[in-house]
């Protein structure tokens, strides 16, 4: 969660950037998985059976969806300084990191704020009509515009209690901000080492044995980061033909390992290493396999990239407002929550989620030039 995280934030030159769209695909496909998995899976569990097929279960993997922001993070906040050697653009984005996750968090925490202090959040009624537990766990508090402001600003950094939460769903980002700094570490003290592969596997094997799970796909992101500078090389030439093996390995471990009990096929147990292979898998194709990287360059994916981080930030919130309002006027229809009436509400909810990111868009930008601003300054 992953970006949570734009590969704009990475890469410092136009032709950079063109080759490392794929990135940001990938990334808008993502936080697409992580839409569904909250909408079609939590929010609209118990009201229908619709989404319960095991063919859903790729789509709406929330859980590999995060994997992959934290591997895209390792290999988009690496690959600069990997195919530069710049100590200043380690610096450049060491001074911009936080700047660059905490405003739109802010502006994020202060929508939840403003629409919480207006009695706009249905989610607990809703989660009482319909039985829906998961849905009454969160905003059961009183809105406080402080309150608000400090967890924009540090608190989602260093708290994990949801039930006090503006953004439940930010749990990630102190793995986010915490592993972009073992990152730039790692690149500052042994990536110009000629036994830089010893370093870097030595602490993989550290995160391994010590559980620091998240911080482990970090580290495999630089690594598929080092071997696509590398990509020229014959080893990695006669590997292509296998790459898209490992795509299909990965959609295939998601679908099995959650909901593919109409597959007759032996269940897979799902455990965090082999969501990260999985999540690694993914990314390693992105990076090597031809058709699946121009998939994920082309328009539509770019655009999904572009609101990536917004439509992370707000469809909870959407969710928790427009789509619980929502269910509890139709339930309150002669027809009352019918099948249709739910399917309308998905649709509708993912409409909005949509309109509210690309409105989002603005503040991402804004984030953007500050961060630039703040660490051209202080490299002065």
């Amino acid at each position: 969660m992953t970006q949570v995280n734009n590969v704009n934030v990475v890469v410092e030159t136009p032709a950079v950037q063109d080759r490392l769209a794929f990135l940001d695909g990938l990334r808008g496909w993502a936080a697409l998985m992580v839409v569904l998995s909250h909408l079609l899976v939590f929010f609209v569990s118990g009201s229908s059976t619709t989404y319960a097929g095991w063919y859903w279960a790729f789509p709406t993997d929330g859980n590999l969806a995060v994997f992959i922001f934290f591997v895209l993070s390792g290999f988009a906040l690496s690959i600069g300084y990997i195919q530069t050697h710049r100590l200043s653009l380690l610096t450049a984005l060491c001074a911009r990191r936080y700047l660059r996750l905490a405003i739109p968090i802010l502006f994020a925490s202060l929508f939840a704020y403003l629409l919480l202090a207006a009695r706009l959040f249905y989610n607990i009624d809703a989660g009482k009509v319909t039985g829906n537990n998961w849905l009454t766990n969160f905003y059961g508090f009183a809105p406080d515009l402080l309150e608000s402001m400090k967890f924009g600003l540090y608190g989602v950094f260093v708290t994990s209690d949801v039930t006090r939460s503006y953004n439940p769903i930010l749990w990630t980002m102190p793995v986010e901000l915490f592993g972009s700094f073992i990152v730039f570490a790692v690149c500052a003290l042994f990536l110009h080492l000629k036994k830089r592969l010893f370093f870097i596997a030595a602490i993989l094997v550290y995160f391994f044995l010590t559980k620091n799970i998240y911080y482990f796909s970090f580290m495999t992101g630089m690594c598929i980061a080092l071997c696509y500078h590398h990509r020229d090389k014959v080893v990695f030439q006669k590997l292509r033909f296998a790459v898209p093996l490992l795509l299909a390995g990965a959609v295939y471990y998601s679908t099995v390992s959650l909901r593919g009990r109409g597959l007759p096929v032996p269940q897979i147990m799902r455990s965090d290493f082999l969501s990260i292979l999985a999540a690694s898998a993914m990314v390693f194709a992105a990076a090597f396999h031809g058709p699946f990287r121009r998939f994920l360059e082309n328009p539509l994916s770019r655009y999904l990239g572009s609101i990536s981080f917004p439509i992370y930030l707000t469809h909870f919130i959407v969710i928790c407002t427009f789509s619980s309002g929502m269910m509890l006027y139709l339930r309150g229809t002669e027809q009352g929550y019918t099948e249709g009436n739910v399917q309308f509400n998905v649709a509708a909810s993912l409409l909005v989620c949509f309109g509210v990111a690309h409105v989002f868009r603005h503040v991402e930008s804004f984030a953007i030039f500050v961060a630039r601003k703040f660490s051209a300054y202080m490299q002065k």
